[in-house]
């Protein structure tokens, strides 16, 4: 647990899964990107969907749910998919799903979204009944109209299930959601990422979402096939980590498969690196 201003976080590892590691970083050659994230035999690397639990002021916020239950044999074996651990973790530290205020979604790839959703009869139901859900506009009508490089990313089930939920706002552009919580807009990912920011004037943290989804993408270049845009993405982070490191803030890995959070610093090349791995 870490204490930023009224605000206690919270890392949650809810679940753990597989992509083509090809996919999760685009044209860096598997020779290099081996060695930080080793591969199976079908050249698939294990990741994390690590949730960020924010309770303070009343309020318990969760950044993203992970992939959830509501997925077919098939598709679990794909995706090397664990058992969900939400809950598990949310008990590990006092709360349960009722608890939840409030949830912050990155973006609604499925990754990001499926926890949010459990099977019921034929369909889904919300796992958090009580809370609020917030998700950047363009990123909403993006989901529920993909373009055909996404289209994969975005699950029809989950979108349609967050379109029934009640309490959703629609965020427009950059804000400051709630007292030491801001939003920062990202589009090279995705249309409309939103990435999280928890500030006390003295030390921050922020959720990199998909623009630095592990320590394994700090280098500028190393993008993934996923990104929409490349060269905005990098852009972005080049504009972020820079900010981070002159500000001494951590950030936060949402698939990380080995570290929660990072100090950055800079390298003797000029490049931003992990100073020092922090867990939460």
């Amino acid at each position: 647990m870490m204490q930023i201003g009224d605000y206690r976080l919270y890392s949650l590892d809810v679940q753990d899964f597989a992509l083509d590691g090809g996919s999760m970083f685009g044209v860096v050659p598997k020779v290099m990107w081996e060695k930080l994230t080793p591969s199976d035999d079908l050249n698939r690397v294990m990741l994390k969907t690590r949730v960020l639990l924010i309770s303070g002021n009343g309020r318990n916020i969760l950044v993203d749910t992970g992939m959830g239950t509501a997925w077919s044999q098939k598709l679990r074996s794909i995706y090397r998919l664990s058992g969900f651990r939400l809950e598990t973790e949310l008990q590990a530290h006092g709360f349960v799903p009722e608890d939840i205020t409030d949830v912050i979604y990155t973006h609604l790839h499925f990754d990001h979204s499926g926890g949010a959703f459990r099977p019921a009869g034929d369909g889904l139901e919300p796992v958090f009944p009580s809370a609020r859900h917030y998700v950047q506009k363009e990123n909403y009508l993006s989901a529920i109209k993909p373009n055909q490089k996404e289209k994969v990313s975005y699950s029809a089930a989950f979108v349609e299930a967050f379109t029934r939920l009640s309490g959703v706002e629609l965020i427009e552009g950059a804000v400051e959601l709630f007292a030491g919580i801001e939003l920062i807009v990202s589009n090279g990912h995705t249309r409309g990422q939103q990435l999280v920011r928890v500030s006390d004037g003295k030390q921050a943290l922020v959720h990199g979402g998909d623009l630095v989804p592990s320590s394994a993408h700090l280098p500028l270049p190393w993008v993934m096939g996923f990104d929409i845009e490349p060269l905005t993405l990098i852009d972005e982070k080049a504009a972020l980590l820079r900010r981070m490191v002159e500000g001494g803030e951590l950030l936060f890995f949402g698939h990380d498969p080995f570290h929660e959070a990072a100090l950055l610093t800079l390298d003797e090349k000029g490049a931003v690196v992990a100073d020092s791995f922090i867990t939460l």
